[in-house]
């Protein structure tokens, strides 16, 4: 047995009571269903983890958009239009291969798996990207947002995504966004009681408060990624110094090294 993203021998098995049993590779993090033994007389295609799009993008993927554009008419990183792109378009070969005959000899090219294995809808790239977003950009968040069968491909998804907005996608996060203007202190002692529901007014002042944006996040991720506690404790912060210490934190972890979200050992509830 070996690891069906990198190669790697010897991935550990994982069972757990009342769910299928999975492997989990020591060496790259991936999380795998057994599946049947491969066909002797199939080779599978090497890894592509020196490609510097498989930063963005699982191998498989990294392969298709070599093949199609070719070396040397693509960037490495790619702006948000051109990756959409590629996740809409290859999720479309997935879906077409398991009807059409050329579009499986494709997918059977480039794939270190094999189509049956493959998640019939994988989350969009819009969908990942509003569930990042969301949730201050934390992968696990997004990923229990996202859900489905397929833990382990949201898990890939979400990782590959959160490293592209850190790095090439940066200029889309609300991070980037022009800084609203300054809340009035009255609106944000108001929130301090943070009450179940904001109206639209009132989450203006919590973004522009917490973030200097008055887009960014949902209120609901902010309290799951937080907690009302730190939340009203950013509140005080910001009315006592101006200061905006999540703001810093979101931008602080996503800044900071992704080796351990790249591994994709994420476990989606």
């Amino acid at each position: 047995m070996t690891c069906v993203q990198c190669g790697h021998p010897h991935p550990a098995l994982i069972r757990r009571r009342l769910r299928p049993a999975r492997y989990s590779c020591r060496s790259c993090g991936a999380l795998f269903r057994p599946g049947p033994p491969p066909d002797p007389d199939q080779e599978r295609p090497a890894p592509a983890a020196g490609d510097p799009l498989s930063a963005f993008m699982p191998d498989r993927m990294v392969r298709w958009v070599r093949e199609e554009a070719g070396q040397a008419a693509i960037a490495d990183e790619p702006d948000r239009a051109t990756l959409a792109r590629w996740y809409k378009e290859f999720d479309a070969l997935v879906a077409d291969a398991r009807t059409s005959p050329d579009a499986r000899a494709v997918v059977e090219r480039v794939s270190e798996l094999p189509l049956d294995q493959l998640p019939g809808k994988p989350p969009a790239f819009n969908k990942v990207c509003a569930a990042l977003h969301a949730t201050c950009y934390d992968a696990g968040l997004a990923a229990s947002r996202l859900g489905g069968q397929d833990s382990a491909f949201v898990a890939e998804r979400v990782s590959r995504l959160r490293h592209w907005l850190a790095t090439a996608g940066r200029s889309t996060t609300w991070l980037e966004a022009p800084p609203a203007p300054a809340p009035a202190a009255a609106a944000v002692e108001e929130l301090l009681t943070l009450p179940d529901s904001f109206t639209a007014d009132q989450v203006r002042t919590l973004f522009t408060a917490l973030f200097g944006v008055d887009k960014g996040p949902s209120v609901p991720g902010v309290r799951d990624r937080f907690g009302d506690e730190r939340i009203r404790q950013a509140l005080l912060a910001y009315l006592e110094t101006g200061a905006r210490p999540l703001r810093e934190a979101v931008s602080k972890e996503l800044s900071d090294d992704l080796s351990d979200e790249l591994s994709g050992e994420l476990d989606a509830p």
